[in-house]
């Protein structure tokens, strides 16, 4: 199958909100289970980077996950994603309340999955994105197929594009946007 490519600027510079399935996604689809069944997940740091990044841009963010686990609360309250719809079995409806919700178009709309369970949203919105491993019959529906795999940058794939295409810069000073200066705080070692 050829690659499909990055849509053009002019598409992704209509995004406002980005959307995320959960495992394959955020975390590569591993799955530690400790010995009392704590079940731990392992996520890219440059994908929360981007989070933060997009945040900076205005880009609203959500989670829509079939799946019902502490890490995805966890990670989305790190990452300060409010809308977060766990244990959802029939995505498309999930995904038309958050549009509604928040009065956007399929065109305002980013969806990054990869797997059967997300079809009902790559088939209603403006941009899919799989990632590089998903499962055959999503990569054949996303509008896009990145080059980043599960977990391993394609959330930082994605959000860079729509960042390029608004023309998002990193600010170029010692401060925040807003013009406030950042503290570090250093702590001696002995």
């Amino acid at each position: 199958m050829a690659a499909k490519r990055k849509p053009s600027k002019a598409r992704l510079a209509r995004i406002e909100m980005i959307i995320f399935d959960f495992d394959g996604v955020l975390t590569d689809n591993y799955v530690f289970v400790g010995e009392n069944g704590e079940r731990y997940k392992r996520f890219w740091v440059p994908d929360g980077v981007g989070v933060y990044l997009g945040h900076r841009a205005k880009v609203k963010f959500a989670i829509i996950t079939g799946n019902s686990d502490k890490s995805t609360m966890h990670r989305a309250k790190h990452l300060r994603i409010d809308e977060v719809y766990q244990t959802i079995y029939d995505k498309g409806v999930a995904y038309k309340e958050l549009k509604q919700k928040h009065g956007l178009t399929d065109d305002q709309c980013l969806f990054i999955g990869d797997d059967l369970p997300d079809r009902p949203i790559f088939e209603q919105v403006g941009i899919g994105v799989a990632p590089v491993d998903a499962h055959p019959g999503i990569r054949k529906l996303a509008h896009w197929v990145g080059t980043s795999p599960s977990g391993r940058g394609i959330v930082r794939e994605a959000i860079d594009a729509v960042l390029d295409a608004r023309g998002f810069q990193w600010p170029q000073s010692d401060g925040d946007s807003d013009g406030t200066k950042r503290r570090t705080t250093r702590r001696r070692t002995q």
